[in-house]
């Protein structure tokens, strides 16, 4: 039986829980690479699909690998800012907003 995963992005980490047991089953710091645009302390928007987290946090994009928390790939997103990132695929969207305290998940119809 596999297990059933619930990502959290808070705080530039992205993490796995077990929905089952609520135990954390792996952590991921994100990285901008950058010294100055430093995504430690920030919002992180993520999305689940086929397999793969993706996280969206300051202006970079991140792919992870949903099982493991390895990050597969980075993008800077440039000339993009550095805001948050709200994320969309295959029928679901998810976005964010740190500047009104408010957030959301929202099948896209």
């Amino acid at each position: 039986m596999t297990q059933e995963l619930l990502h959290i992005g808070t705080n530039g980490h992205v993490l796995a829980v077990s929905t089952d047991t609520g135990d954390e089953l792996w952590r991921t710091k994100l990285a901008s690479g950058r010294l100055f645009n430093s995504v430690a302390n920030q919002d992180v928007c993520v999305l689940e699909h086929e397999g793969k987290v993706f996280a969206g946090c300051r202006g970079f994009l991140f792919c992870l690998d949903g099982a493991s928390g390895e990050i597969l790939w980075r993008s800077d997103l440039k000339r993009m800012g550095h805001r948050d990132v709200s994320l969309s695929v295959a029928g679901k969207s998810v976005q964010t907003s740190s500047t009104q305290g408010e957030s959301g998940v929202s099948p896209m119809i």
